[in-house]
């Protein structure tokens, strides 16, 4: 291992440093303004890992998994790549995510939910799956989902993003603000009735997946540097 990481580190002092990035691994860190549903406003720390794209070709892999801290609640939230969520709110006491959810064969592992979601609350330090009707109804979409700039590293986002980057700057995610504008619904996944429930689509159409699909990732905290 020890002579492994000195060749890297060799090929890194030829190589530019995004080169370099893409060897090593491809990492997104920032912190976040949150507006939470009773209007308080919280700073979360943000950390996504991409798989690198192989050498000697500079460029971005798939997401090996997403990362949430709330150090004022020691909570840590750790995702695969595929799981990805759009909401954080703490309503008396408790911490709550919510994630979306697509595609046959991940809805066919979690039983198809109506919802095409997933919901959890922090309890003794763990995250728990909970009912949709146990989530908090007046939370809304407040998580940036925009983790990367693209292709180009130099456009991830980095420091503090503010709600007003998020509202009218340039991390705005217009897509998501247009179909909750225009729709009047409250969270991203549970659409209008004519769009409503892509994994009850599938329900009758893809058998239970085997294999490791679960959400969470190891519950290694490296939010913190």
């Amino acid at each position: 291992m020890k002579l492994l990481h000195k060749t890297l580190i060799a090929l890194c002092a030829s190589l530019s440093l995004t080169g370099c990035v893409s060897i090593l691994g491809d990492h997104v860190r920032f912190t976040e303004e949150v507006k939470l549903s009773d209007g308080k406003v919280i700073v979360i720390q943000r950390h996504a890992e991409l798989t690198a794209s192989g050498f000697p070709v500079d460029g971005r892999g798939f997401y090996k998994y997403h990362e949430i801290c709330y150090p004022p609640m020691n909570i840590h939230w750790k995702s695969k790549g595929g799981y990805r969520p759009d909401i954080f709110d703490i309503v008396d006491g408790k911490a709550y995510m919510h994630v979306p959810i697509s595609g046959c064969r991940i809805c066919a592992f979690y039983n198809n939910p109506p919802t095409s979601a997933l919901y959890f609350v922090w309890e003794n330090g763990a995250w728990k799956r909970i009912p949709h009707e146990e989530f908090p109804a007046q939370s809304e979409w407040n998580l940036l989902m925009q983790t990367t700039g693209g292709v180009s590293r130099s456009d991830d986002p980095r420091g503090l993003i503010t709600l007003a980057d998020k509202t009218t700057g340039k991390w705005i995610d217009s897509d998501l603000r247009y179909s909750q504008q225009y729709h009047g619904w409250r969270r991203v996944n549970e659409d209008p009735d004519y769009v409503r429930g892509s994994c009850t689509k599938c329900k009758y159409s893809f058998p239970t997946p085997k294999g490791d699909m679960e959400l969470f990732v190891d519950n290694v905290n490296t939010c913190k540097r």
